[in-house]
């Protein structure tokens, strides 16, 4: 069955409205034609009823037509429109097309068969748009109300976490021999919630770009030592050994400190799963405009079918062990913020190698 069209033609002309007219009733479509001859009449006629096409001239009374398409555009009409016009000058085919015209059809080329084609041409395209559109505004909201719940979940949740660690702490000096270990449960349990909690916080500013950074000039190789610092007796305890590895002179970089740190944190601890008693190196090197800061352990390393997932969001590959998949998504956002890049090298039964950059401090001169 041939659809029927609704079509609002928008031209003060009446020879050119008849024009018009007689090329549509003449091009094989099936439609019913709507007339406006002003600004007025057409924002009347698109808010009484939905046309699937409306042919604009570019001179009316007032006003242009590019201006008439800026206002619909304004009220998020999103119907497709066609240009009819006598001029096809490139500017203001570029001031149409920015206007939010969909396409445009020169008045001396008025064909029934050409016109048809342009028709259904710009029908096509606004209906693909519109289908965008909504499924953008679907994701968007879907995104709102997700953020949403995440953020009143973890209020919540923070309340009985903190009561349950301040409850292991009175117990502590209440309580001996076996349960001493039973309560250090309860609290690392607590503890891990926490960093989950904390941990989905992040992923989500990072995705929304609410990630906020605290940029100052620091020592890149300052900042390594202290996280080899942090993390020796960590290591110590699974028989490892972290070695910093860094120049003779400063790297200075543009970056929030503790941010780096705590991808720095991510990145070992990571190692320090996997590299079982293995050392670690973290080094520090100047590549043109950045710094290259790298975690390399000799663990069992990552296979090639899992070397393209690390650093996605929930990967429940090799480097998840009891968390949510989330610490290397959250360097990389971290990163990425700082205009950055994260890096992976690895071979099976060779170690792995994690890198990030951050943009030297007199780059920026």
């Amino acid at each position: 069955m041939t659809e029927r069209l609704k079509i609002l033609m928008i031209d003060d002309d009446v020879v050119d409205r008849m024009a018009i007219r007689r090329a549509l009733e003449q091009s094989g479509l099936v439609c019913d034609i709507s007339d406006a001859t002003s600004a007025g009449e057409t924002l009347a006629a698109v808010r009484q009823q939905t046309f699937d096409c409306l042919l604009l001239d570019h001179d009316l009374p007032g006003i242009t037509g590019i201006e008439i398409a800026k206002q619909l555009r304004a009220t998020g009409h999103l119907t497709p429109i066609v240009f009819v016009t006598g001029q096809q000058n490139e500017e203001l085919l570029q001031a149409a097309v920015d206007a939010g015209i969909t396409d445009f059809f020169p008045k001396g080329d008025l064909s029934p068969r050409r016109l048809a084609l342009r028709i259904r041409f710009a029908i096509r395209i606004g209906r693909a748009e519109a289908e965008s559109a909504r499924s953008l505004a679907q994701a968007t909201q879907a995104a709102r109300v997700r953020d949403d719940v995440l953020a009143v979940v973890s209020h919540d949740l923070r309340g009985p976490l903190h009561a349950i660690s301040l409850a292991c702490e009175a117990l502590r000096e209440e309580i001996s021999g076996d349960a001493h270990r039973y309560l250090g449960a309860i609290e690392r349990a607590s503890h891990r919630a926490e960093r989950l909690i904390a941990d989905l916080l992040e992923a989500s500013a990072i995705e929304n770009g609410a990630l906020t950074l605290a940029r100052g000039t620091v020592d890149a190789s300052a900042i390594v030592k202290q996280a080899a610092a942090d993390h020796e007796l960590l290591a110590k305890e699974t028989g490892g050994k972290i070695t910093a590895k860094v120049p003779d002179d400063v790297t200075i970089v543009l970056a929030d400190r503790d941010r780096v740190l705590q991808v720095l944190g991510n990145l070992i601890g990571n190692a320090l799963k996997h590299a079982r008693g293995a050392p670690i190196d973290i080094s520090v090197a100047r590549r043109e405009r950045e710094a290259v800061i790298a975690v390399r352990d000799r663990g069992p390393g990552i296979s090639d079918a899992e070397l393209p997932h690390v650093f996605n969001r929930y990967w429940s590959g090799r480097t998840r062990k009891g968390g949510a998949g989330l610490g290397l998504a959250i360097a990389k956002g971290i990163i990425e913020a700082h205009g950055g890049k994260v890096a992976v090298a690895s071979r099976q039964g060779e170690g792995s190698e994690f890198s990030f950059t951050l943009p030297l401090a007199d780059a920026s001169r």
